[in-house]
């Protein structure tokens, strides 16, 4: 019995998604991480504001 239930993936299955992550690494790397500043920054100012105030 399979535990994945009858699905079954292959590395040429997912080699169209490998490419494009790695074609677009430029693109997808700065977003990431600018995404993820603003999400650190809008936890840390209120939190900054508030030990001075």
């Amino acid at each position: 019995m399979d535990p994945v239930g009858g699905a079954l993936l292959t590395s040429a299955q997912l080699a169209p998604i490998t490419a494009a992550l790695t074609d677009n690494l430029a693109v997808l790397l700065p977003i990431g991480v600018g995404l993820m500043a603003i999400m650190i920054g809008v936890a840390l100012i209120p939190r900054i504001v508030y030990k001075f105030f």
